[in-house]
């Protein structure tokens, strides 16, 4: 368990240090709208895809392995990253970044499921969402105090190396005491049809976001974009019917409970990174505060986060889906607040009213994240844990890719074309607040669901 703390502490940590590091990395590397959606979106875009193959083959081959090659991925690219000299070798490092974690990732929660139920498993859940609160709390603290101490291109290059000496040190702690896998690879099957549909689908839909081609282009994208899904979903039932393991299993589509579950944390997570990134953005350049002060001012979610996950899931054995509809509604009031303190608090009183939010805001996702995560997983198969995991992670990740690069382009769009950061700081927090508003909706679904099983399930136990 401990060593899957650490490798979510490490590839989570990527992902908290990259949003203040961005202002340095534009004007280092004179990077343009496009370029910095793009370094924003494509660690969340091979994440994701990443994570339902190499959960089937840590569910086939074993995932000591398989964790081992990502680690190392994960690693390697980040370093390649630091030594970048354009944007696009960012973009193109951040990639392989995402497809190391994506392998990782998939095996730490395969890990998880394999070998706890019930509390046990929502307890190792939480302990994993601890240590990617702590990730946000110590990465972008560390990361502000490098970019304060070096100079702009230095700094950021830095702070791409932050996470490499917590790889290494994992690394060494999985070789030790991860134990031998002992599967075999003997009717392992990836569904690679299926993947290149859904990679397709989301880059179809994720290039309108990040391009000026025009509305022809825009609307011709779109329309491939559903036409992959289309084909993606007609495709996963014949290769189910055939006997293969596809991306979306058959029996996940038909489990109410994972599907609700699956749509909670895929609204919730891509609205919260969106969030944040363009939080961070704002500090920065509209406000003026360097990364460190802009790190602290945030800093309040981390920790909060932190501490709320260690015991998000007593909260879970006591209240159920009860305690996430209610973390996630306070999620949508963290977010009217943001954007009701931008355009009406003065600037010199903001600072106190966002570490407030940011407080508040970090409490409710200590009470989603792994909470959520828990209740979705109680609907895996027997025997595919491993993909069950991945697919909700993939979810989030493809949310995260088009919301990341949403977000950042409108942000950035409407400062370009206005110079005012109060409306673009606004509508990019209002589409965090529409998707949150989705994953209440899904989350109240799911409670009502729910609690119209209880009484049937308490009848068939009476008849037996």
């Amino acid at each position: 368990m401990f060593v899957c703390a650490a490798a979510g502490f490490t590839t989570l940590l990527d992902s908290a240090v990259l949003g203040i590091g961005i202002p340095a990395i534009r004007t280092s590397l004179d990077a343009g709208t496009a370029e910095v959606q793009w370094i924003l979106a494509s660690y969340s875009l091979m994440f994701g895809l990443a994570l339902v193959p190499a959960g089937r083959l840590g569910d086939v081959i074993g995932r000591r392995r398989l964790f081992l090659v990502g680690l190392s991925l994960f690693t390697a690219t980040g370093i390649v990253g630091a030594l970048a000299s354009g944007p696009w070798m960012v973009v193109a490092a951040r990639l392989g970044q995402g497809a190391g974690a994506g392998i990782v990732s998939s095996q730490v929660l395969g890990i998880i499921t394999d070998r706890f139920t019930g509390r046990q498993r929502a307890k190792a859940l939480g302990a994993y969402s601890t240590a990617g609160g702590l990730a946000g709390l110590i990465g972008p603290i560390i990361g502000g105090v490098l970019l304060g101490m070096a100079d702009e291109d230095l700094g950021w290059r830095l702070l791409l190396m932050l996470n490499v000496p917590f790889a290494i040190a994992t690394l060494v702690m999985a070789v030790i005491y991860l134990r031998p896998d002992r599967t075999s690879s003997v009717g392992a099957s990836i569904d690679t049809v299926g993947l290149i549909a859904l990679a397709v689908a989301t880059l179809a839909l994720l290039l309108p976001l990040v391009s000026s081609f025009g509305a022809v282009f825009s609307v011709m994208s779109v329309a491939v974009s559903v036409a992959a899904l289309i084909g993606f979903w007609f495709w996963e039932r014949r290769f189910a019917a055939r006997g293969g393991t596809p991306v979306l299993l058959p029996a996940l589509i038909a489990a109410r409970g994972y599907t609700l579950g699956t749509m909670v944390a895929l609204f919730w997570f891509g609205a919260v990174l969106a969030l944040n990134a363009v939080l961070s953005l704002y500090l920065i350049e509209g406000l003026g505060y360097s990364a460190l002060q802009a790190a602290l001012v945030m800093s309040g979610s981390a920790v909060t986060m932190a501490v709320t996950s260690a015991f998000g899931w007593r909260l879970v054995s006591r209240f159920g889906r009860g305690a996430v509809v209610c973390a996630v509604a306070t999620e949508v009031v963290v977010v009217a607040g943001y954007i009701a303190a931008v355009n009406v608090v003065p600037r010199e009183h903001i600072i106190p009213v966002f570490v407030v939010l940011a407080v508040v805001s970090g409490i409710a996702s200590g009470l989603v994240d792994a909470p959520n995560r828990a209740l979705t997983l109680e609907y895996a198969p027997a025997g595919a844990s491993g993909v069950a995991a991945a697919f909700l992670q993939l979810s989030q990740r493809l949310s995260a890719t088009i919301s990341l690069a949403a977000v950042s382009g409108l942000y950035l769009g409407i400062l370009a074309s206005t110079g005012d950061f109060g409306p673009a700081i606004a509508a990019g927090l209002g589409v965090s607040l529409v998707m949150l508003l989705a994953s209440l909706l899904c989350a109240v679904a799911d409670l009502r669901r729910r609690q119209e099983a209880r009484p049937r399930e308490q009848s068939n136990a009476f008849e037996s």
